[in-house]
């Protein structure tokens, strides 16, 4: 009994000797069992087999990281797939979908004017834009020879006599029927550029439905196939339906809106006449409709409101699509 008693007496003096040989070894070499350990921790981030309850051994460190140098401008090179319960990443692991993931983020930020070219016509994603690139997209342009070329001989046809430097050509924004934001174009008067470039802007921030809005020409300027196709534009040199008398729109001072739904009416010689012919269904003003445009509707407020007249009120026939400004002798 007394032999067992000694053994184990010496195998405890034994142990005490050996965890204090330990606790001095760290003790004089803390550095370097840090460096261990951290090289440890890397190569098991590095391990494409790390298991589970390493992967949560991990997350501490990270935490334990984070901690100390909280107050610090430190920002971990951490990937989180959203929606997905990925584990984090410790800082400097390269993670093999990063590139595809900025790649995806890039394309969420906010787009400059010169990121991309908004063609007339195009449908802009407007809650990925801020503010100041939004207001960029409504803007007027004197006629340059490019866009000189392509409207002569169309809108802009043989004896037409108002001079080029007296039109205008304006890009602005609207919602269209399906709810979108489209990119909008049109030449007007030099006169009434400013006007109607808010007029547009205070509809499209009333989100005042718009279905198309391009360039005459795009119709060769048959202005009956422009307004068949609901399509909203202003100048065209050209003589009023039916007369030799020059329209307004021939200087640019007249703009129609969503023609079909607000076509043009008359009674001649005891006939309907109804523009464009596919309107017919929509000469029934009583009838509930979003598109017509009424009086004191948003849209009759902006043009009226800037001193413009509305053919839907006139007398001997009616023009519910037709806004147009008389300019001072």
């Amino acid at each position: 009994m007394r032999g067992r008693n000694l053994k184990r007496f010496g195998i405890l003096l034994l142990c005490i000797f050996i965890c204090s040989c330990s606790s001095c070894s760290k003790k004089e070499n803390p550095d370097e069992l840090n460096t261990q350990d951290y090289d440890m921790n890397v190569e098991d981030i590095n391990n494409e087999d790390i298991s589970m309850s390493d992967n949560e051994n991990l997350q501490g460190n990270n935490d334990l990281t984070m901690h100390e140098n909280e107050g610090e401008d430190y920002t971990p090179d951490v990937y989180e797939a959203e929606g997905e319960d990925n584990n984090m990443l410790a800082f400097g692991t390269e993670d093999p979908l990063a590139e595809q993931k900025d790649i995806e983020t890039e394309t969420e930020e906010p787009l400059s004017h010169n990121d991309i070219n908004y063609a007339a016509g195009s449908t802009i994603y407007a809650d990925n834009l801020n503010q100041e690139t939004l207001n960029s997209l409504f803007y007027i342009e004197e006629l340059d020879q490019e866009l000189i070329d392509y409207i002569t001989g169309k809108s802009y046809k043989e004896g037409a006599d108002i001079p080029y430097s007296d039109l205008r050509y304006i890009r602005v924004l609207h919602v269209g029927f399906d709810g979108l934001t489209h990119v909008g174009e049109m030449i007007v008067n030099k006169a009434i550029a400013q006007e109607v470039t808010d007029i547009f802007r205070e509809l499209y921030e009333l989100e005042y439905p718009i279905e198309k809005m391009l360039l005459v020409d795009n119709y060769d300027a048959d202005d009956l196939a422009s307004m068949t196709d609901n399509n909203s534009s202003a100048f065209n040199y050209r003589f009023i339906e039916g007369t030799a008398k020059r329209s307004v729109h021939s200087y640019g001072l007249a703009i129609d809106i969503n023609p079909l739904y607000n076509p043009y009416v008359r009674t001649k010689d005891g006939v309907l006449e109804i523009l464009p012919e596919n309107a017919a269904e929509y000469t029934d003003r009583s009838a509930d409709n979003i598109y017509y445009i009424r009086k004191d509707d948003p849209c009759y407020n902006a043009f009226v409101n800037r001193g413009f007249t509305w053919g839907g009120e006139w007398k001997n026939s009616k023009d519910y699509q037709h806004f147009e400004k008389k300019l001072p002798d």
